[in-house]
């Protein structure tokens, strides 16, 4: 199985780092592209992690959850 998308998860911030071009598609289709970079990945707040997690799932994009 390959991995859309990596989140690391940080205490008050986690990171998304997409790793396909579906991926990519996604994140523009449902969350444009108005959205803070650090590191490279995207800044998502813990408040957005469910809802983008339930979003992904029900696309069929597989993910990753590293834990800091």
């Amino acid at each position: 199985m390959d991995i859309h998308l990596l989140f690391v998860e940080g205490s008050n911030i986690n990171l998304l780092y997409t790793k396909t071009r579906k991926a990519m598609e996604w994140i523009e289709y449902n969350i444009g592209n108005d959205y803070q970079v650090f590191a490279k990945g995207i800044v998502i707040e813990n408040r957005f992690m469910e809802p983008i997690l339930k979003g992904l799932q029900a696309s069929d994009l597989s993910y990753l959850i590293q834990r800091s």
